[in-house]
């Protein structure tokens, strides 16, 4: 009665059993049992797989050599790993399902086989680009992330690692073999260009941006042609995110460094002195010699004496070679300017009635609001001790009210 109703018989190779019954109900309870058997081996080894996975993981990342592993862990990266088990488990099981004599069931063995092959690329994609954001994670506690940034690195890894999963579930999901949708790729080249100029343009930049060190993430820039004037705040692989001062963010392309100029400021901070620049105009009609009344007075006078001993060889000094002088003494003295670097006043062509000296100094602060107190504190005292060698700023007058 059993051997009518349930059947197993080997195969010639002995390595396949085929199960035969005259019975429908005990096909159906078959059917079932395997199915049943199928999900519960999926859900036990993608739970026990997760568990051990997890706990051997956590141990490991407490140790300090493993800190890579622990930013992995904190990404998720094997918690993503995970359903890798039961979507094997399907896919070594659909030749059963497809074996089966119930039509239906037996449809449903292929198409699982595909979904599970897909499901396991989808998988491992998402675990890779949890990867990639813990390598990033981990690497940004490196000192010298700053100088070698490598998030556009990643996003090129990003790039391809979507490109190959789309590569292989679409020959997955067309049965064919990933060489010929490789050949097939090759036909529109020139489209994936055209699509993907901005990354390869990008690529190109972040290559030259880091082998030649042309900027780092808190480097100040400015940019002509973009309203970017502040510090980078982030390198992308298509952009650069800079910060103004006015706090307005600015996304510039990063082949922007390729094809325009770009000034960085990070010389002058790495140096310590930033620079004063600044012309003082005077006008042409009080440029004179003093006499030897205004010298004897103003040479003893504590608030600008004269620095230098009176030369009887020396050439005659007007009052605004007298004030260069002076000027020249006073950043020599002050505490805040770089003596190390250039201290140089100079004067300018003109075409118009004026004289103009121009100042070159260098201060000790290179932060932007202490830097503008010293800055307006030193032209204050510049500006201020004109009118003490005889001197008067030029300024411009209407023509009429100077003619009456």
């Amino acid at each position: 009665m059993l051997d009518k109703t349930l059947r197993i018989e080997g195969g010639p190779d002995w390595h396949h059993f085929y199960v035969h019954t005259d019975s429908m109900w005990v096909a159906v309870l078959l059917v079932v049992a395997l199915i049943v058997a199928i999900v519960l081996a999926s859900a036990i080894c993608y739970y026990v797989t997760r568990t051990v996975m997890l706990l051997v993981v956590n141990r490991l990342a407490r140790q300090d050599q493993h800190r890579w592993l622990r930013a992995a862990e904190q990404h998720k990266v094997f918690h993503r790993l995970a359903p890798l088990v039961p979507a094997a488990i399907l896919y070594a099981a659909a030749p059963l399902l497809s074996g089966l004599t119930f039509p239906m069931v037996a449809a449903l063995g292929h198409p699982l086989a595909i979904l599970a092959a897909a499901y396991m690329v989808y998988t491992l994609l998402r675990a890779a680009l949890a990867l990639l954001d813990s390598i990033d994670e981990r690497y940004r506690h490196f000192p010298s992330a700053s100088e070698r940034p490598i998030k556009s690195f990643l996003q090129i890894a990003t790039i391809v690692l979507y490109v190959i999963a789309l590569i292989a579930v679409s020959s997955v999901l067309l049965e064919r073999s990933p060489i010929y949708l490789l050949t097939g790729l090759s036909a529109v080249t020139a489209l994936l260009i055209f699509i993907f100029r901005d990354a390869l343009l990008g690529f190109v930049a972040s290559i030259q941006v880091t082998a030649y060190d042309m900027l780092r993430v808190g480097d100040w820039i400015e940019v002509p042609g973009f309203v970017a004037d502040g510090v980078v705040v982030d390198i992308a692989l298509n952009t650069i995110k800079v910060q103004n001062f006015d706090h307005s963010i600015v996304m510039v392309p990063s082949y922007v460094l390729l094809t325009n100029s770009m000034k960085n400021w990070r010389g002058m901070t790495e140096s310590g002195g930033r620079r004063i620049r600044h012309a003082i105009h005077f006008d042409v009609d009080t440029v004179r010699f003093p006499d030897d009344a205004w010298l004897e007075a103003h040479g003893t006078d504590s608030t600008h004496t004269l620095p230098g001993p009176s030369d009887a060889d020396a050439p005659r000094l007007t009052n605004l070679g007298l004030y260069r002088r002076y000027l020249t003494h006073y950043f020599r003295s002050h505490p805040a300017i770089r003596q190390d670097m250039p201290i140089v006043i100079r004067h300018l062509q003109s075409d118009q009635p004026i004289m103009a000296l121009e100042v070159h100094v260098y201060v000790n602060e290179t932060r932007w609001e202490p830097y503008e107190v010293l800055q307006s504190d030193i032209l204050d005292h510049a500006y201020g001790m004109i009118p003490a060698f005889g001197l008067r700023c030029w300024q411009h007058r209407n023509r009429s009210r100077a003619e009456s």
